[in-house]
């Protein structure tokens, strides 16, 4: 029996007896819409309503015939690109059904499910733990990137997402319970590229420090930083600061295997131009420098620099953006003094704290880093920054 295998969660792959689909069914537009949702449905089919809501978001008479004039090229098309006979495409009971009694279909969103609902039923821990593996090893990552916007694609990305992240949790529950801290490790360290969410660092460094691997919790714990502070989240940036202090005080109390309290203290990496550190640690820089300017004016200053498109506006692009805060990153490591302190207090944004500064030099700061950032970037982006006394913050 031939066997069609068609990959949603992640990139869009689809393979016929273990090579790959041509073309025709893996182009864009309505026809691959159409297909990818029948494949979807499989044996259980779906509703003439509902394909023309998915399609055209109308149930209108043009709707009903542009659908029907589809489904009957797709039929064509998939007859002969020789994936299943001529009668592919059937209606029953109301329902569009895609099937064929020589064609085994295999939807890795589907089987997810599948597997899933084996695992609720099981009441055995191990057998329920093969279950949720089998499950999350479906997982690529979201539902049909490339048809992002499309009605249907949307309604499915977040019940797959939340289908993997119950499967991790319960998974990590399961093996913290046995004692397997090291597959805890592998479980978070894949969930954190699939789907990062600041719980799997939590769960990673937990792990880590269970197995005494400190070096490799402390880097955890400086990636845990981009998570916990490089996006947007419901919970309050207090109460999101105190868990991540509390992971890094875990870290600093665990013994620390054949080192000492000189060895730990010495700074590790590039030492030439400024200090980058993460968010946490450059608020106690902050609030170290403001004790200091009670006593002796330092000059210090705190920066902002905000990037922008060159027109001014904000830029939607989350990647980008991230590309564009590790260009400015690098600009600050090579052009201010190692007396400098700056960290990326969220995507396209770097907080800099300069230390003995005039004032009179602050605008040719400003405008060197400006100018190299534009230069990094091809012109296509510039900086918005702004500057106030260290002491004027303490203030507020």
């Amino acid at each position: 029996m031939a066997v069609l295998r068609i990959r949603m969660l992640g990139n869009l792959e689809m393979e016929y007896n273990g090579r790959e689909v041509e073309r025709d069914l893996t182009g864009n537009g309505k026809m691959l819409q159409l297909f990818l949702i029948l494949s979807w449905a499989g044996a259980r089919g779906i509703s003439r309503g509902k394909l023309q809501d998915y399609l055209y978001d109308t149930r209108s008479a043009n709707a009903g015939n542009a659908l029907r004039v589809s489904i009957s090229r797709l039929r064509k098309v998939i007859a002969d690109a020789g994936l299943a006979g001529p009668d592919n495409i059937q209606y029953k009971n109301g329902n569009y059904v895609f099937q064929d009694p020589e064609l085994t279909l295999e939807v890795d969103a589907v089987m997810l499910e599948k597997a899933c609902a084996r695992a609720a039923s099981e009441s055995d821990p191990g057998k329920r733990l093969e279950c949720l593996q089998e499950a999350a090893g479906y997982y690529g990552g979201e539902f049909l990137p490339a048809m992002s916007g499309d009605p249907w694609v949307e309604s499915m990305r977040g019940k797959y997402q939340d289908m993997y992240v119950d499967c991790i949790r319960e998974m990590c529950r399961l093996r913290k319970k046995q004692g397997e801290p090291e597959e805890v490790e592998k479980l978070c360290r894949r969930a954190l590229k699939l789907c990062p969410m600041e719980e799997w660092s939590e769960l990673l460094i937990e792990s880590l420090l269970s197995m005494k691997e400190y070096r490799e919790a402390r880097r955890a714990y400086d990636e845990a930083a981009k998570l916990f502070f490089g996006h947007d989240s419901h919970e309050s940036g207090r109460r999101r600061l105190e868990r991540f202090q509390k992971m890094g005080s875990r870290i600093q109390m665990m013994e620390k295997e054949n080192q000492t309290l000189k060895e730990e203290l010495r700074e590790i990496g590039r030492r030439n131009g400024a200090y980058r550190c993460n968010y946490p640690g450059f608020l106690d820089c902050f609030h170290m420098c403001a004790r200091i300017e009670e006593r002796r004016d330092m000059n210090a200053q705190l920066m902002i620099c905000t990037v922008v498109s060159r027109n001014g506006r904000e830029i939607q692009d989350d990647r980008e953006m991230e590309q564009y805060s590790e260009s400015l990153c690098q600009i600050m490591g090579e052009k201010l003094r190692r007396g400098d302190v700056y960290a990326v207090y969220r995507p396209g944004c770097v907080l800099v704290l300069l230390n003995y500064v005039e004032k009179r030099f602050l605008d040719r700061v400003k405008e060197r880093i400006r100018s190299e950032f534009r230069e990094k970037c091809g012109g296509k982006a510039t900086l918005r920054m702004e500057t106030v006394k260290v002491t004027e913050c303490g203030k507020g």
